[in-house]
């Protein structure tokens, strides 16, 4: 079918039908899909890079302008997951998600103009970067228009931070593949005609903080396939425009501005702090708690601080500070005690008896001199350094717990001046228990408890950091190195190169060892298909599932019912089929089976059964653990020799660490309660003798808490009961190698 070209003028935003047969000869229109035809909207920067990547193969298509105010039946049956464009049809099948489409493209018509580089690491790397700009760019380019003051100053401040990120791996290139234009140009290039935009409602200069970039987006406009694709940058202005009008974009902001402006100008109390600071966290909880006004001001603790925070901490230089009617009040023990006595009518978080207040100095003292000092240990140290701190911290720990005892709070019922101490902490549990290798819950089970109630507190919930965030900044040096942009797991180490992100590592993975069990289908339509429901588990089951964890009440209440939506979408693409991709277990399928193992935990936080909601999911899950992962391998730990069973081996150990990284420091695999992973497992804790006997090895070694796990598990009435004597096992194993002629 011919090509035709998208309007050039701005379009309105909400089009009407014209004329009485429009919706015939639309419903007609849409039988006809034979060939190649592209769903799209003129100003897309996702449709933009199909349109790039079609021209650059030279693939003639049919373009369907689509009026996103009232959307085509055909599109709404084409993508009836995210109900928007682009899609691609192709012989009648739909192809969505702008990246997923353009590496449809470039294997349906290989012959032509590869637009991924051929090695898989350097996929893996064009991947990561066209990924990096998917997540980034457009969103915080959107606040830019969006935003005004402050809001807009620290998305441009972002912007600018990822412009130059861009820049670093552009380099002195000519593309970012290297010379030949490809998947990163294209993920990039719609952006440039947005510059404008960017600039002049941002007040800045991309050519200023990025002219590497500005001088490649020139490169990449002398591109046939870019030029006649992008919009005029004065088009894309004006359609901003229109949409901030729609919106009411300006007249919200200047509204939201003045309600900041007021509510500054009222304000007394000013905290100078650091978001993850455990003693800032403490003075935030205080003034939560008493319910005081004020204003909160982020300083740099790691570069230059501001000349205000010199001036009211001129002793130690340092965060918290809070600054009373201009007077400056520094050390958040002592600051908790001056907001007590500042404002005694509300919630008192001392108590009134001398005794017992100066036992709650006393005990507030003791977190202050031991608690940061022997966590940080925990993660600076390694080997036998580590160990000793590790045993201090549980020491640490356990005369706390002595103090609680069976109280609510540390102070009785009412939480108090110990409990705002020690609280900021509990987001640090699990940076310790990760670097340490030990669980807080086991060593001190009544202090993990009260942690658990002070989290149901709003005032503690809304100060203290995400526990992810606190492990964040306590990273290897290794990681840091190697995932500079996320600085975040999984990192894939392949021959010394780091592979950033899971399913582009997953997909690196199947294209590096391309001769044993595929990943992904080796039929083009089947790989964009699985990359797309891979990439719907990546994007939405996660975030949704977390919502379950940390909501109440109506906001879990939806988020329940969200997810609960997005399961039986999933549900619905498995069907009937043993595996997402059919008879053999693949990329959806590894997508997705991690999650499972959170199954229970969603099932007691949210109250439903998820096998209730997707019995046919649930059942793929259990089809999923059953798989020859661990029985297989470990019976070909006894029934090979050699290399083989060297090989074997190796892959044994892969998997124990899998099983090792995804317990963490958690009791069972489902948390504290023993649960389906658990069962699953369990029956081989008696097979681990043989396994070891056999290809001499000590699971201990290789994982050892799975082997800590292990004998948890086997301290239970009902596994204890039921698994076989380890000394029978390997009897029978013997008996089997003589039948087998293995010996």
């Amino acid at each position: 079918m011919p090509h035709q070209h998208p309007p050039s003028t701005l379009p309105p935003i909400n089009r009407g039908r014209e004329g009485p047969s429009s919706e015939r000869d639309r419903a007609m229109a849409d039988l006809e899909t034979k060939g190649v035809v592209l769903l799209d909207f003129w100003v897309s920067p996702f449709g933009q890079r199909c349109r790039i990547a079609l021209a650059e193969k030279g693939v003639e298509y049919e373009y369907r302008e689509e009026n996103l105010g009232d959307k085509s039946p055909l599109l709404l049956k084409s993508n009836p997951v995210h109900k928007k464009i682009p899609v691609l049809i192709h012989d009648g099948k739909p192809v969505c998600e702008s990246l997923i489409i353009v590496q449809y493209i470039d294997e349906v018509w290989p012959d032509c103009a590869p637009l991924l580089p051929a090695e898989p690491y350097a996929r893996a790397q064009a991947r990561f970067w066209a990924d990096f700009v998917d997540k980034k760019i457009y969103e915080c380019g959107t606040r830019l228009w969006k935003l005004k003051g402050e809001g807009q100053a620290a998305a441009k401040e972002e912007l600018i931070g990822i412009l130059k990120l861009l820049e670093g791996e552009l380099g002195d290139k000519k593309y970012f593949g290297g010379d030949a234009f490809g998947f990163v140009d294209i993920a990039l290039v719609p952006f440039v005609s947005w510059f404008y935009t960017y600039e002049t409602c941002a007040g800045f200069s991309v050519e200023e903080v990025a002219p590497k970039l500005v001088a490649w987006g020139k490169r990449c406009m002398e591109r046939e396939s870019v030029a006649k694709t992008l919009s005029d940058p004065h088009k894309v202005y004006e359609f901003v425009g229109a949409l901030k009008k729609r919106f009411g974009v300006e007249r919200a902001e200047k509204e939201r501005q003045r309600r900041r402006d007021k509510k500054r100008a009222m304000k007394a109390v000013v905290l100078l702090d650091f978001w993850a600071s455990p003693f800032g966290q403490r003075c935030r909880i205080a003034l939560a708690e008493k319910g005081v006004e004020y204003e909160y001001r982020e300083e740099n603790i790691l570069g230059a601080k501001s000349p205000l925070l010199l001036k009211s901490n001129p002793v130690y230089k340092k965060i918290p500070v809070l600054i009373h009617d201009g007077k400056p009040v520094c050390e958040s023990l002592i600051i908790v005690q001056y907001i007590d006595e500042a404002w005694p009518d509300r919630a008192p978080l001392l108590p009134a008896d001398p005794y017992a207040r100066a036992q709650a100095r006393f005990w507030a003292d003791f977190v202050d001199m031991k608690f940061f000092e022997y966590g940080s240990r925990l993660w600076k140290l390694k080997g036998e350094a580590q160990a000793a701190a590790k045993e201090e911290f549980i020491l640490i720990l356990k005369l706390l717990e002595g103090e609680l005892g069976a109280k609510k709070y540390f102070g009785g019922d009412a939480f108090g001046f110990v409990d705002i101490a020690l609280a900021p902490f509990v987001s640090w549990f699990y940076s310790y228990e990760t670097c340490a290798g030990f669980s807080i819950e086991e060593a001190a089970p009544k202090v993990a408890a009260w942690g658990k109630r002070c989290m149901d507190r709003k005032s503690v919930a809304n100060a203290v950091s995400h526990p992810d965030k606190i492990y964040e900044m306590n990273k290897s040096p290794l990681l840091l190195e190697s995932n500079p942009v996320y600085k975040k797991i999984p990192v894939l180490i392949l021959d010394g190169k780091p592979v950033c992100e899971s399913l582009i590592i997953v997909q690196c993975i199947d294209e590096a060892w391309p001769d044993r069990a595929p990943l992904v289908p080796a039929d083009p339509y089947a790989r964009a298909q699985a990359r797309f429901w891979a990439d719907f588990v990546d994007k939405k089951v996660f975030d949704s599932a977390k919502n379950l964890l940390m909501l109440k009440g109506e906001a879990q209440e939806a988020a329940k019912e969200e997810f609960i939506e997005i399961l039986r979408l999933l549900e619905g693409e498995l069907g009937d089929k043993k595996y997402f991709g059919g008879d053999a277990f693949g990329f959806v399928d590894i997508a997705l089976v991690p999650l499972t193992t959170w199954f229970y935990s969603f099932e007691t936080y949210a109250g439903f059964s998820v096998e209730e909601a997707v019995p046919k999911l649930v059942a793929w899950s259990k089809r999923c653990l059953e798989r020859a992962s661990f029985y297989e391998y470990g019976s070909r730990l006894w029934k090979l020799k050699g290399e083989a069973q060297a090989a074997t081996k190796e892959e044994f150990i892969v998997i124990l660490k899998l099983l090792e990284g995804e317990l963490g420091a958690k009791k069972y695999f489902g948390g504290d309660a023993f649960g389906f992973v658990d069962i699953a497992l369990a029956p081989f804790v008696s097979w681990f003798y043989s396994y070891e006997t056999s290809a001499g090895f000590s699971i201990e070694e290789a994982a050892p808490k799975v082997a800590a796990w292990a004998k948890r598990s086997m301290e239970r009435e009902s596994v204890a009961n039921a698994v076989s004597h380890p000394d029978k096992i390997y009897e029978m194993v013997g008996v089997l190698k003589k039948k087998f002629g293995v010996e």
